[in-house]
């Protein structure tokens, strides 16, 4: 099966030097033969889950959970406390707060809370780790792991700075780090689900499915509520070609999200796989109804319909495909939603 292209961005830093980013496709002049029908394979396109907040609950240094992100994880025991200053307790103030405008969804301002608090207190880890996770929010990926790691600097127990350090080098495509944090996240504290999410999708991109399927089940385990989860353990399953296995992965993911366009779009690629295309094009039109962006879902449509010989439908729909991936910049897959339309034309006579 054919792979859509997706992006990819990278981090610079003198101390977390990243690989280099892969280029993105140009269009191909290749004939497309109908013969052998291709549907893209959606990218792994690092749907990573970051970690909740965590805040001081007095001068004390106790750390408890907060209530920001997805994940839901337990302090690792034993974490060693920040050294208290003069300062920290002006400091914890400005850290409550940007707590509370993370809540209220006003990240920018929260982003400021926590800078005046490390301002005030650079021992105060929470501080750091929820200034990167505002950051990272916000697609300021060096930023947020320069933050990751100076609240692991302050406390190096902290399981959850380096899984979300991790994910931040994940999404900058530095996969051999965000490799070595995230198993470093799972040595002291294993039940971390997002930990082993996260380094799931580090191996589908490194080419080891199998391996990315045993820690998306690890992370099913402790995450049993997020639909990424088997959503990626499907696309793994299908790059296995455990037919079977996908179907009931992607099942699940839909149970959890009814509106999970990808979700849709990979069972419908298990049911196209099994020759059974009535069946996919539904499917793939759920997909379109919970995601109106993704194009591969129009794309299998439009060959599904041109198969059943509805031609001037195939035709729309195509062209749908064929402007949904030249706006998204994924040329080849333009190309041949180009192509296929061309030939509804040609069959029709019109």
């Amino acid at each position: 099966m054919a792979h859509a292209d997706g992006e990819t961005r990278t981090l610079t830093s003198k101390t977390l030097e990243p690989k280099s980013s892969a280029s993105t496709n140009s269009a191909t002049s290749a004939h497309f033969q109908v013969q052998v029908v291709m549907i893209p394979h959606l990218a792994v396109n690092r749907q990573v889950l970051a970690g909740k907040a965590i805040r001081r609950k007095s001068q004390l240094g106790l750390i408890i959970a907060g209530v920001l992100a997805v994940a839901s994880f337990k302090p690792v025991q034993g974490q060693s406390l920040p050294v208290l200053t003069p300062t920290t307790s002006e400091a914890v103030t400005y850290l409550n707060q940007g707590l509370q405008q993370a809540r209220a969804g006003n990240t920018e301002s929260a982003i400021a809370s926590f800078e005046q608090a490390v301002a005030l207190d650079k021992n105060l880890a929470p501080a750091h780790y929820n200034l990167g996770l505002a950051l990272k929010d916000r697609g300021k990926l060096q930023a947020a792991a320069d933050a990751f790691y100076r609240a692991l600097s302050i406390n190096p127990n902290l399981a959850m700075a380096y899984a979300n350090l991790g994910a931040a080098l994940l999404e900058g495509n530095n996969l051999e780090q965000a490799q070595a944090y995230l198993e470093r996240a799972l040595e002291l504290s294993p039940e971390l689900g997002i930990a082993h999410y996260n380094l799931g999708l580090v191996q589908r991109e490194q080419g080891n499915p199998k391996t990315a399927i045993q820690h998306f089940r690890n992370a099913q385990q402790y995450r049993s509520q997020a639909p990424e989860v088997p959503y990626h353990m499907g696309v793994a399953y299908l790059e296995t070609n455990q037919l079977n296995e996908a179907k009931k992965a992607f099942e699940q993911a839909i149970r959890l999200n009814p509106h999970y366009g990808k979700a849709h779009y990979g069972l419908g690629s298990v049911l196209f796989q099994q020759k059974r295309k009535r069946a996919a094009l539904k499917v793939f039109q759920q997909a379109i109804k919970g995601n109106p962006e993704l194009a591969s879902a129009y794309y299998a449509s439009g060959v599904i319909l041109f198969q059943q010989d509805k031609l001037a439908e195939a035709r729309e729909t195509l062209q749908q495909a064929q402007q949904l991936y030249e706006k998204q910049q994924q040329a080849k897959w333009a190309a041949y939603a180009k192509q296929f339309a061309q030939r509804t034309v040609d069959q029709s006579g019109n």
